[in-house]
C-alpha cells in the first residue's frame, strides 16, 4: 500500500504512539484491530526517555489530565518505552496483517535505529520535532519518504524544515511567490516529503481546526498534504478529505478509559471502525473532478429533458418563427438547442400543436 494510491483514496494511519502503555502484547494487539478497522497503516513512536527529555521536564497539562497523576515527562515517558526487539517484532506482525507499518522518532539515536535495523518505507516526524535541527539535518529521503507534522508551527518555521530535509533553499519566505512548477530540487521531492496539517491538543477544540489551511500548506509548498486528527470528532477528518487531505491519522487505542497520556482523546476499535467507514464513504461522494453523464442519469434523459414542439398549428410551408415553437417533454425529438436549424425555414408537411419536432 505504502502511499501508492493517494490519487484514489485517502491514506488512513492508525496512531498508536504510546496507547500501548509499554507493553509488547497490548501493542500486538493494536495491530491486529487496527488491520480489522481497515487503516492502510499502524504508527508508533520509538523514543528513549533518556534521549527525548531532561529528568526536570514537568508533564503537559492534557497528560497530567490524561494519567491522573503528576509525575515527570521521563518518569512518564521511561514507563512507555518499548524495546528495539519489540518494534522489529511488531513491523513482521504487521506485514503478517497486511497492514503497514510507520514509526515516528524524536532523537538521533532513535533515527539511527530506524535506518539501521528497522528500515520502514516511511518515517514520521512529529510535530514537536520541527524545529529539532539535530534531528531533521540527519534525515535522508532517499532511503525513504518522510511524512512531517505540523502543528505548533507557522509557515516560516515550515518552510525552514522542508529546507533543512531536503538540503535545498527552495523555499525562500522573503519571496511570497515562488514557481516551483519546474524547479528540479522540487520534483526531487514533491513525492518523498509529505506534509500533515496538526493542531496539537489532545483533545483538539473544533473551533481550533482551522482544516482551510490543508488549502494553504498545499497552494505554498505544493507537496501532498494530510491531517493529524486530535479532534474528539469523528467528521473532522471526513470533512478534511473534502478540502483534498490525502492522508489521515487518527489516535488508536484498545480502550479509550485505559490509564495513560493518549487514551482518552484516542478512538476504539469500534469507533475507528466507523471513522474509517465515514471517510470511504467520503471518498464515493465526493467521486472524480470529471463532470460527465452518470450511468443512473441515463435512463431519465428521454422523460426529464424537451424536446422541440410547436405551440401551435403550423401549416405547410408556413414560415416558421420563435413564437410557433416551444419546448416540451419527452426528449424522443430534436433538442431545444438545435432550434436555430427551424427559425425563418418552412417545411413541407403540417405540425400539430405539441407535435414533436424529429
Amino acid at each position: 500500500m505504502i502511499l501508492n494510491s493517494l490519487s484514489k483514496k485517502s491514506y488512513i494511519i492508525a496512531e498508536v504512539g504510546v496507547n500501548h502503555n509499554g507493553d509488547y502484547l497490548i501493542a500486538k494487539k493494536l495491530i491486529k484491530e487496527a488491520a480489522a478497522c481497515r487503516a492502510d497503516a499502524i504508527k508508533f513512536q520509538i523514543f528513549k526517555a533518556d534521549d527525548l527529555t531532561t529528568h526536570k521536564a514537568k508533564m503537559a497539562k492534557y497528560q497530567k489530565k490524561n494519567l491522573r497523576k503528576n509525575i515527570s515527562q521521563y518518569k512518564m515517558l521511561n514507563l512507555l518505552e518499548l524495546k528495539n526487539q519489540d518494534y522489529i517484532n511488531l513491523k513482521k506482525y504487521a506485514k503478517k496483517k497486511n497492514i503497514d507499518f510507520i514509526v515516528s522518532v524524536f532523537d538521533e539515536n532513535s533515527l539511527d535505529f530506524f535506518e539501521k535495523k528497522l528500515r520502514c518505507k516511511i518515517l514520521k516526524i512529529p510535530s514537536g520535532e520541527i524545529t529539532n535541527y539535530f534531528l531533521l539535518k540527519k534525515l535522508n529521503i532517499k532511503k525513504y519518504k518522510i511524512i512531517l507534522s505540523t502543528g505548533m508551527s507557522n509557515l516560516r518555521e515550515i518552510k525552514d524544515a522542508l529546507n533543512l530535509i531536503s538540503n535545498s533553499n527552495i523555499y525562500d519566505y522573503r519571496n511570497k511567490k515562488i514557481s516551483i512548477k519546474n524547479n528540479s530540487k522540487y520534483l526531487r521531492i514533491k513525492k518523498r516529503i509529505y506534509l500533515l496539517h496538526c493542531v496539537s491538543d489532545y483533545p483538539a477544540d473544533e473551533k481550533f481546526l482551522n482544516l482551510n489551511c490543508i488549502k494553504t500548506l498545499n497552494n505554498e509548498f505544493g507537496l501532498i498534504v494530510g491531517f493529524s486528527d486530535h479532534s474528539s470528532a469523528l467528521f473532522a477528518s471526513s470533512i478534511s478529505v473534502g478540502i483534498g487531505a490525502k492522508i489521515i491519522e487518527k489516535h488508536f487505542t484498545l480502550n479509550r478509559s485505559m490509564r495513560g497520556p493518549d487514551h482518552s482523546s484516542s478512538l476504539d476499535p469500534s469507533q475507528f471502525n466507523r471513522f474509517v467507514s465515514n471517510i470511504r464513504r467520503t471518498e464515493l461522494i465526493l467521486g472524480s473532478e470529471i463532470k460527465k453523464i452518470q450511468p443512473c442519469e441515463i435512463s431519465n434523459i428521454k422523460s426529464i429533458r424537451k424536446s422541440i414542439v410547436a405551440s401551435r398549428d403550423i401549416n405547410q410551408l408556413e414560415k416558421i418563427t420563435l413564437e410557433k415553437l416551444t419546448a416540451k417533454r419527452p426528449a424522443s425529438g430534436i433538442s431545444p438547442m438545435k432550434i436555430h436549424k427551424f427559425i425563418n425555414k418552412k417545411r413541407n408537411k403540417i405540425f400539430k400543436k405539441n407535435q414533436i419536432f424529429k
